[in-house]
């Protein structure tokens, strides 16, 4: 079984790691600077593995070292932009824990395939490319998956029905310029535009874009959780087990799409090797600019 180590213990990192346990998926290692947090929390998960029936194990370490022999990498540290701090400050914060993370992997573990966590999300995967030499196609963020998921919600709350029978696809960058795809959303096989009114589907569209922002209004909590996590979770997944998952993926985009050099979701054939293929789907005018606008944000930062 694989070992995959999450860089970071706070709510994305300890979900994440119960989920993939869960899963049983791989082994788990959690790493976090704060000294004997990773250990406590992996301890604790640990004595549920009884009775959960995990088939995993978890272990925890304040020492960057312990990445040494790890196949998949999530980082999942940084800190939380705070109201009203501006979006550029936020990014120079979390770029400098980028860099020291990707440091890291490049010493213990070169090989290794990443999951990027860590806010600006999109901003994130070109920086971890830049910053470790490791070839584009084993970096991906996870923003796209976490609004699809968002999306896949909302649609089966409107229709009353299970979310399982749900698949949505949400392209571009992880913002409010997100570009849900309602023809590529569907129920079952069946198209979402036929099974609600344009007013519900619209009011979808808009809830997806906002959800994040909704959830730290309600709860007061400074960020959301249980989704991410489950986010990074599906994505490990399908490279541990090499499932050939479809999942849009932010990806450093060289040409796709018509896009240079900036890191946005698409959809995206994930297995062992990382990204396998790079989808490109057929997207009318009006989608085609809405996602080459999506980028604008991640442009302004980076």
């Amino acid at each position: 079984m694989k070992k995959v180590s999450i860089v970071g213990s706070g709510n994305v990192g300890a979900n994440a790691a119960f989920f993939v346990a869960e899963m049983a998926a791989a082994h788990v290692n959690l790493v976090d600077v704060e000294e004997g947090r990773a250990r406590g929390k992996a301890l604790d998960l640990m004595e549920a593995a009884p009775i959960r029936r995990y088939r995993t194990f978890m272990t925890g370490s304040d020492d960057m070292a312990s990445l040494a022999g790890s196949e998949i990498v999530v980082l999942a540290a940084g800190k939380i932009r705070e109201p009203g701090q501006d979006r550029t400050a936020h990014f120079q914060v979390n770029k400098a824990i980028v860099e020291q993370i990707s440091a890291a992997i490049v010493e213990h573990c070169p090989g290794a395939l990443l999951v990027v966590a860590t806010e600006p999300v999109d901003a994130m995967v070109k920086l971890a490319v830049q910053q470790t030499g490791i070839p584009r196609e084993k970096v991906m963020g996870i923003g796209g998956v976490l609004d699809s998921t968002r999306m896949a919600s909302f649609v089966a709350e409107r229709l009353s029905i299970s979310p399982r029978d749900v698949d949505a696809m949400v392209i571009g960058s992880h913002t409010h310029k997100m570009v849900p795809l309602r023809h590529y959303t569907r129920v079952s096989g069946i198209e979402v535009a036929s099974l609600m009114d344009e007013a519900v589907l619209g009011q979808v569209l808009v809830d997806t874009r906002e959800a994040g922002s909704v959830i730290v209004d309600l709860a007061k909590q400074a960020n959301a959780f249980y989704a991410p996590s489950s986010a990074i979770a599906q994505v490990i997944e399908a490279m541990a087990i090499d499932t050939k998952k479809i999942l849009p993926l932010s990806v450093l985009l060289q040409g796709e799409y018509g896009m240079e050099d900036v890191a946005l979701s698409v959809p995206c054939k994930l297995g062992a090797d990382g990204v396998e293929q790079i989808i490109e789907l057929d997207l009318n005018e009006e989608t085609r600019m809405a996602f080459q606008a999506s980028a604008e944000p991640i442009r302004d930062l980076v």
